[in-house]
């Protein structure tokens, strides 16, 4: 195995999404995190966006 497959930090996204499925990440979330993914759209990013200014305005 190389050093970055062995990386839990790796910036890889088929790597995580791996881990992920593996059950590696999800016994560290409590039970009440949603478990599936969807895409984040224009308008959630601008909701999440105007929220974060809000809390360093």
């Amino acid at each position: 195995m190389t050093e970055q497959a062995t990386d839990p930090r790796s910036d890889d996204p088929d790597e995580l999404a791996a881990r992920a499925e593996a059950g590696g990440f999800w016994r560290l979330v409590p039970g009440w995190v949603p478990r599936d993914f969807t895409e984040p759209t224009p308008a959630l990013l601008e909701h999440v966006e105007s929220g974060l200014r809000r809390l360093v305005a």
